[in-house]
C-alpha cells in the first residue's frame, strides 16, 4: 500500500495529461481536468511528505544501476513545496493563457513535469535522480519555447544546451562514484576513506565538477546566461516555475552530492569549498547588478534570480549547519516570493502589455491588489522583517560567520550589498507603480481577475505567515542539518 502511495504522485499526472490531450478537450473541460490532476496529485505528494513511512521502490541491475523511490527529509521539504506552488501556478495559468492558440500544449508538459518533479524529489540515489534531472530538462524546454517564435526558439536551444552541459558534469561524477565502488544511494551515506584511497585529489576535482554541473540549473557563474535569456520569453507561469522550482532542483542535486555523495566533512576547508564559496559569491554580486541595470521588467526578475539562488547555494557551501538551514529557508521563501513576482509582471503585461520598467508610471493605482502582492514579495526578497526573507538572510549570514574561514566576514558583506542592490530594482518598479508624480494621467482599471491574484495573494500571505511563524521549520531543518552532517 505505501509502495503505491509512493509511485501514485510520479504517474498519476503523466497518465491523466496525456490522456487529456489525447481527447482533445479544450475551454473550460480543459482547464478543469488539468487542475483536477494537478490538485489530486499535489495532493497525494503531501500526503506521502506528511507520512512518517511510505515505503520503498527498488528495480536493481547492477550495485550503482538502481532506479530508487523513497521519502527522506529533503525530499519532505521539496514534496510540499511543489504541493503549494504547482496548483496555484495553475490556476493562475488558466487566466493567462484563456486567448492562448495552444494552450492544450502547454498544459500537457506542465502537468507531465509535476510528476517528473515528484520523482526527482523522492530520488534514492544519483542513477534515479540524473534520469529524472534529464526528464526535467526535456519536459521543460516545450515552456520556454511555447510562443514559437524566433526569440523563443533560440532561447529554448540555449537551455536545453547549458543543461546538458550541466547534467554531462554531473555524469562524470557518476561514473568515478561507480568506478570506485559506491553505489550512489543518499541513505548509504557518502563515500568512504577506503574507497577514495590514492584518488583523494581526483575525488575532490570530480565533486567540483558535479556541484559546479548542478549549479548550472540553479544559475551560477560562469553557467548562468540561460536564465535571463528563457525568461523573457516564456509565458509567465512558465517563468515563474522556472525560477521558483526548476532552478531549485539544482539546489537539491547539489545537496545529494554534498552531503550524500562527498560529505561536507571531506569538503570542508578545502580549495573546493573556497572556489565554491567564491564561484556563489559572484554570481549573488553580479546578479543583483545585471538585475539593477535592466530595463525590460522579465529579464530583471531572471537576473534577481541568478542572485537569489545563489544565495541558496552560498548556504550550502557554508557548510555549517546554520547556513544548511539558511539555504533551505531560502529555497522556500524565494520559491514563494519570486513565483509571486513573475506572476505580477505576468499579470501587468496580460493587462497592459507593457513589459518595461518605464513604461509602469501609476500602474498601482490601476492594478492595486497586484501590486500590493508585489510589493510584499519584494519587501521579501529585500530581506524585510517580518517577512520570511529576513529569516533565511539572516540565517545565511550566521552560517558564513560560523565557517571560521578567514575573511568570513565577505559573505554577510556581499549578502548585504545584494539587499541593497535589490530593494532597488525592485522598489523602483512598486515607487514608479504607486507613485508616478503630478504628470501622471490617470488610466482605466485593469486589475487581473480573480484565477490570477487568488495564487499571488495565498503567496505573499505565506511570505509574512511563515517570516513570522518560522520556528517550527527551523527546529525541522537544524535536525535535518545535524542529521546529514553527522
Amino acid at each position: 500500500m505505501l509502495n503505491c502511495l509512493l509511485i501514485l504522485p510520479v504517474l498519476l499526472p503523466i497518465v491523466l495529461a496525456l490522456i487529456w490531450r489525447g481527447m482533445g478537450l479544450k475551454g473550460r473541460a480543459l482547464n478543469a481536468a488539468t487542475l483536477g490532476t494537478i490538485l489530486l496529485s499535489a495532493a497525494l505528494a503531501a500526503v506521502n511528505a506528511l507520512l512518517p513511512e511510505t515505503g520503498e521502490i527498488t528495480l536493481r541491475w547492477t550495485d550503482l544501476l538502481a532506479l530508487t523511490l523513497r521519502v527522506d527529509g529533503m525530499s519532505r521539504v521539496y514534496l510540499l513545496l511543489i504541493a503549494v506552488i504547482w496548483p496555484g501556478v495553475g490556476l493562475y495559468a488558466t487566466e493567462y493563457l484563456e486567448h492562448d492558440k495552444n494552450p492544450g500544449r502547454f498544459y500537457m508538459f506542465y502537468t507531465i513535469t509535476q510528476g517528473i518533479l515528484h520523482a526527482l524529489s523522492v530520488s534514492g540515489n544519483l542513477v534515479t535522480f540524473y534520469m529524472f534531472y534529464e526528464a526535467m530538462t526535456l519536459l521543460t524546454v516545450p515552456l520556454v519555447l511555447h510562443n514559437m517564435d524566433k526569440e523563443a526558439v533560440a532561447a529554448a536551444i540555449k537551455y536545453l544546451i547549458y543543461s546538458v552541459i550541466g547534467a554531462s558534469a554531473a555524469l562524470i561524477g557518476i561514473f568515478f562514484v561507480g568506478s570506485v565502488g559506491g553505489t550512489g544511494d543518499f541513505v548509504a551515506g557518502p563515500l568512504t576513506a577506503e574507497q577514495l584511497a590514492g584518488k583523494e585529489s581526483l575525488a575532490l576535482a570530480i565533486f567540483l565538477v558535479m556541484l559546479m554541473g548542478f549549479g548550472v540549473k540553479a544559475g551560477m557563474f560562469p553557467l548562468h546566461g540561460w536564465l535571463p535569456t528563457a525568461h523573457p520569453v516564456a509565458p509567465a507561469p512558465a517563468s515563474a516555475v522556472l525560477s521558483g522550482v526548476i532552478t531549485k532542483m539544482g539546489v537539491l542535486g547539489a545537496v545529494r552530492v554534498l552531503y550524500s555523495v562527498a560529505g561536507a566533512q571531506r569538503l570542508r576547508g578545502t580549495w573546493v569549498q573556497m572556489t565554491l564559496l567564491a564561484l556563489s559569491l559572484i554570481t549573488i554580486l553580479m546578479g543583483s547588478l545585471l538585475a539593477f541595470k535592466e530595463k525590460k521588467l522579465k529579464k530583471r526578475l531572471a537576473y534577481s534570480s541568478v542572485s537569489q539562488v545563489s544565495y541558496v547555494l552560498f548556504g550550502l557551501f557554508t557548510m555549517t549547519e546554520v547556513g544548511f538551514v539558511g539555504a533551505v529557508l531560502h529555497v522556500i521563501f524565494h520559491s514563494l516570493m519570486k513565483n509571486t513576482l513573475f506572476m505580477g509582471a505576468g499579470s501587468i503585461i496580460h493587462k497592459t502589455e507593457k513589459t518595461r520598467v518605464e513604461e509602469l508610471d501609476g500602474l498601482g493605482r490601476q492594478m492595486p491588489w497586484t501590486y500590493a502582492f508585489f510589493t510584499v514579495a519584494s519587501l521579501g526578497l529585500v530581506g524585510i522583517p517580518p517577512t520570511g526573507g529576513f529569516i533565511s538572510k539572516w540565517n545565511l549570514a550566521q552560517g558564513a560567520l560560523a565557517t571560521g574561514i578567514s575573511y568570513s566576514w565577505v559573505g554577510p558583506t556581499a549578502l548585504l550589498i545584494s539587499a541593497v542592490l535589490t530593494a532597488a530594482y525592485l522598489f523602483t518598479i512598486v515607487i514608479r507603480g504607486c507613485f508616478p508624480g503630478e504628470s501622471y494621467v490617470p488610466g482605466p482599471r485593469c486589475e487581473a481577475g480573480w484565477r490570477m491574484l487568488l495564487p499571488m495573494g495565498a503567496y505573499a500571505a505565506l511570505i509574512v505567515l511563515l517570516g513570522v511563524f518560522s520556528g517550527g521549520m527551523i527546529d525541522h531543518l537544524s535536525a535535518l542539518a545535524a542529521a546529514l552532517m553527522g
